[in-house]
């Protein structure tokens, strides 16, 4: 292998690279600047709290496997020292955020007191000040007064703080990366980029993965010094990257990257539902950013939840996406952020909203969004959507995390949709609470009870059956579990091979098998072909 680096080296395939807001990694909502305001005040900031009032039983509830997704912090070898620092430096440079969800409260309470059904016109003089300009005041039908956003203002606010950004590389993945909602992302080792996420400049970083870049060039671009440029230098290597392997001509390839991340091909365009992806030497052998084509036509994102929806990956592939598809957003409500504006404020183009049972042609390929029920605690959240996608004559229906309470809307999306060649479901039947995610924007509290009953939950077996049989489909895979040992730090999941999951997975194989239709559990890769069909959709059996 040469050592001469004036042509240029690449970017290393395991190279992993982390943005982070505030020392956290940089999930939708931490990164928006509304959600990740009150995230920062109400999850965050008590979270390092906690700990320096008691590291010790942070660190012995830790020690349990089980308790790898709950709230207790690792600082790992940074210790009490390095969480004290975080905190001083946290209620200095996020006093922007700690303003807004400060006043975000405040009016809250003021719209409690003062909001009992008549007009809501006077109370705009109350509006504290960072809310002047970005926010309405609101009834629902029900005469609850609310605040909703309107967002593309609120990202040009000071609350957006490019400034407490960062791009944090690692040479590999690291197994033993604390969960992410739980702990803060401290700089051991790593390669620690100030830029905004929004940087035209990462694009010159990226295309390393695919072309040799000038690392001088780039260290003097984002102003490395000292260590940090060493450690910079070793993400690039002199190894040409494996060139992509294209589908075969006439064939439908549908390659799983893990999780909810599922790439098909035909005819060399491609389209790729919920990138979450791993890197090379992680110690298992799967499809990685390595194993993509040099553009990608069409990136679909079901929803806004962070192992669906990972800015990670996206800002990797930002100058490689042709056209990102989302679901169309009811818009301004605090769990209901837009994503839309969320992706072009950090530099994204192309991006496609998508109502429900609305399509869109792109190429030899056509996406729908459709209803999606359940997995969002009961909240009005209108940007999720399960993507149709037919390509090739072929049709595949990503059911994601959908719980289907109403089988009827099944049985009139199997009419207007017709069959479909595969179904791809997630049966996390289980669940987190749903404050896990959602407590930071609630008004107040939610009971104990209500918490778990209305629970982050996907499908069981029998409902995710009776969906198969609607659509018609003539696969079904079991997807979005979270089990990928190199998405645990995201995912916050822990299976034994007793869990209520892997049950319902095993019981969907038997159900499908007694109708003749085959069932399979995704896990770390898998790849299937299916030969170019017609472009004649057959209308599903009704009742």
């Amino acid at each position: 292998m040469s050592s001469d680096t004036s042509a240029g080296r690449y970017l290393a395939t395991s190279t992993v690279v982390q943005p982070l807001i505030h020392r956290w990694y940089a999930v939708p909502y931490f990164a928006a600047p509304h959600t990740g305001a009150l995230n920062l005040a109400k999850r965050q900031l008590p979270a390092l709290r906690s700990y320096l009032a008691a590291p010790h039983a942070h660190e012995a509830a830790l020690k349990s496997p089980t308790m790898f997704g709950a709230p207790f912090v690792n600082p790992r070898e940074g210790g009490v020292a390095a969480i004290e620092e975080l905190v001083e430096t946290t209620l200095k440079e996020g006093r922007p955020r700690l303003q807004l969800a400060e006043e975000i409260d405040a009016m809250r309470a003021i719209l409690k007191e003062n909001a009992n059904g008549g007009s809501l016109a006077g109370l705009y003089a109350q509006l504290p000040p960072s809310l002047h300009g970005i926010s309405e005041l609101v009834y629902d039908t029900a005469n609850n007064p609310s605040l909703r956003f309107f967002e593309p203002l609120l990202y040009r606010t000071a609350a957006l703080q490019p400034e407490a950004q960062t791009i944090s590389l690692l040479p590999r993945h690291d197994p033993s990366q604390p969960f992410i909602y739980g702990s803060p992302v401290l700089s051991h080792g790593r390669a620690e980029l100030k830029v905004p996420f929004s940087a035209p400049e990462l694009g010159e970083l990226f295309a390393g993965h695919r072309r040799r870049v000038d690392v001088e060039a780039l260290i003097e671009l984002f102003e490395l010094a000292g260590g940090q440029q060493e450690i910079f230098r070793g993400l690039f290597t002199d190894r040409e990257p494996r060139p992509y392997d294209h589908a075969e001509p006439g064939q439908v390839r549908v390659r799983y990257f893990g999780h909810a991340s599922v790439l098909m091909e035909y005819e060399g365009f491609t389209v790729m539902t919920d990138p979450t992806l791993g890197y090379d030497d992680d110690g298992w052998d799967h499809f990685t950013f390595a194993d993509l084509p040099e553009k990608i036509d069409v990136v679909v994102i079901s929803h806004g939840h962070s192992d669906h929806f990972s800015l990670e990956t996206l800002l990797q592939l930002r100058d490689r996406i042709g056209t990102i598809v989302v679901p169309l957003t009811g818009g301004g409500t605090l769990p209901d952020f837009n994503l839309r504006v969320f992706l072009e404020s950090f530099g994204f183009r192309n991006v496609v909203e998508l109502g429900e049972v609305q399509s869109l042609d792109l190429g030899p390929a056509k996406i729908t969004a459709l209803p999606f029920l359940g997995e969002h605690g009961d909240l009005d959240i209108r940007a999720k959507m399960v993507p149709l996608v037919r390509i090739g004559g072929r049709g595949f229906l990503f059911a994601t995390d959908t719980s289907p309470m109403d089988p009827s809307i099944y049985e009139l999306v199997g009419r207007e949709i017709g069959t479909v060649d595969a179904l791809f479901i997630g049966l996390e039947c289980v669940g987190a609470p749903m404050s896990w995610l959602y407590g930071p924007l609630l008004d107040t509290p939610i009971s104990r009870d209500d918490d778990h009953a209305r629970g982050l939950k996907g499908s069981f077996a029998d409902p995710a059956d009776k969906v198969a049989q609607q659509v018609g489909a003539r696969t079904v895979f079991v997807y979005a579990l979270g089990m990928e040992p190199w998405l645990k730090h995201l995912s916050g999941c822990w299976y034994d091979p007793a869990a209520e999951q892997i049950q319902q997975s095993e019981l969907l194989t038997e159900l499908c098998g007694k109708r003749g239709v085959s069932s399979e559990l995704l896990y770390i890769t898998a790849e299937r072909s299916w030969p170019a069909g017609s472009d004649e959709v057959v209308p599903t059996r009704t009742r």
